[in-house]
């Protein structure tokens, strides 16, 4: 019988810290919806990975290209398309190269096949940029307290990092976080998608005001590319439940007990299958 070990942060040595010292919404996200024993492997234990998924690191070298998207629309450039795609052609090429942690895919995505379709998915957003906002040049990494309903912060902070800040041309500073998917979203995810309420309260220390508004720009990895923005707003009472939900995750992961979730959606491209696979011995 294996018994849980109560975790203790400060014994945990790393050079990130992420999911340790701090809070970071991926980790919340792991623990809380993807797998706790991934959690644990990731960021406890810090187990090598073993692989990587194919949707993850496209979605990071899309990330990537419209970065530097917004390079030139902030320095009066009009956007390279041509450049973007190069950024993302070579942080696919980098991913797919690295032998010790193969991409995995549940649909057979090679490198061309990605490629080709992140040209398509650039060359579709540059040419439906919104008109009326321009994106600003600030830090977008931040490390914010996690205040409960008294004002006090909770032991580990929130780090994260904006993925667009954009002034409108009413004035108005918003955030905007990129997604890819291959489906558009549902009300009732898009109601209840936690991200969304930490980046606005985390906004009001980047920004040093309340956001004008939320927004996801999400590009659909569809034969046609589309792209979906979808504004998002959170109350008051919503900010505190998930206040609330990060204070009793940080008592869940202190009582060391880490479940597998044997039917998570991540399971096929889990990074750690084979320590899972072996968890019970």
């Amino acid at each position: 019988m294996i018994a849980a070990a109560k975790v203790d942060f400060r014994s945990v040595v790393n050079e990130l810290g992420e999911g340790v010292y701090h809070h970071s919404f991926s980790a919340i996200s792991t623990f809380a919806e993807v797998c706790q024993l991934q959690y644990r492997f990731k960021y406890i234990d810090r187990l090598p990975q073993e692989r990587v998924g194919a949707p993850l690191v496209f979605g990071s070298a899309v990330n990537a290209a419209l970065v530097s998207i917004d390079e030139d629309l902030a320095k009066g450039r009009p956007p390279r398309a041509d450049a973007a795609f190069e950024v993302l052609r070579s942080y696919l090429e980098k991913a797919f190269g690295n032998r010790a942690i193969p991409v995995v895919s549940t649909n057979g995505d090679t490198l061309e096949d990605l490629s080709a379709k992140g040209r398509k998915m650039i060359d579709f957003y540059v040419e439906n940029l919104p008109t009326d906002e321009v994106p600003l040049e600030i830090p977008r990494r931040f490390t914010v307290p996690i205040l409960d309903k008294n004002g006090e912060a909770l032991p580990r902070p929130l780090v994260g990092e904006l993925d667009r800040v954009v002034k409108t041309e009413d004035g108005r500073i918003g955030i905007v976080d990129w997604k890819t998917s291959s489906a558009r979203w549902s009300g009732d995810r898009i109601a209840k998608d936690d991200q969304a309420t930490a980046y606005l309260l985390a906004g009001e220390f980047v920004l040093e005001q309340k956001p004008a508004f939320f927004r996801y720009d999400l590009l659909l990895k569809t034969v046609k590319p589309a792209i979906e923005r979808y504004y998002v707003e959170r109350t008051e009472r919503e900010m505190r439940r998930f206040v609330k939900k990060v204070s009793e995750l940080d008592r869940a992961i202190q009582s060391g007990a880490f479940l597998p979730n044997d039917r998570s959606f991540a399971c096929p491209t889990c990074p750690f299958r084979n320590s899972c696979e072996k968890w019970q011995d």
